[in-house]
């Protein structure tokens, strides 16, 4: 039986995550995920074959805020936008540590010239624990389907 305020619940943090990606309000990305979560980036075929090699891997809000300044503040990159499709949202697991959902997504990237192209698509992989803010990332995995990288991996997905 699906718990429907649940999945509204994961859905709403989903919509929230995504909103500050793609309107350039990283200071509060951290926020989205507990003291020592981990967000990592890994290929798909790292993935599949249990590689633990991922593109980007940190593990607390600590090293997400730390990143979030270098971008504001010493990262030169070309100034882009981001806009986030995500789908399929399932519970996969429940147990003591959290909730476990997967999802799909899908990245468009506008840069200065105003033209959109798909940057990243792939499959979330998240770990939820309920907190006193509410629902938050003990995990996120992002792995992606997009074999290469057309640009600078500057902003998380």
């Amino acid at each position: 039986m699906i718990d429907r305020e649940l999945y509204f619940r994961i859905e709403r943090l989903f919509a929230e995550y995504c909103a500050a990606l793609d309107e350039g309000e990283l200071e509060a990305w951290p926020g989205f995920f507990v003291e020592d979560g981990l967000y990592q980036m890994i290929a798909r075929e790292n993935h599949a074959h249990g590689y633990p090699i991922p593109l980007l891997l940190l593990d607390s809000q600590g090293m997400m805020k730390d990143r979030v300044y270098s971008l504001r503040n010493a990262n030169i990159y070309q100034a882009h936008r981001y806009r986030h499709a995500q789908s399929g949202i399932r519970i996969t697991g429940r147990d003591a540590d959290g909730l476990r959902v997967s999802s799909s997504y899908i990245v468009v990237q506008t840069l200065n010239d105003g033209v959109s192209n798909i940057y990243q698509a792939g499959s979330y992989y998240d770990l939820l624990v309920e907190t006193a803010a509410g629902l938050r990332f003990k995990e996120r995995t992002c792995v992606y389907d997009t074999s290469r990288i057309a640009t600078l991996l500057a902003t998380p997905v």
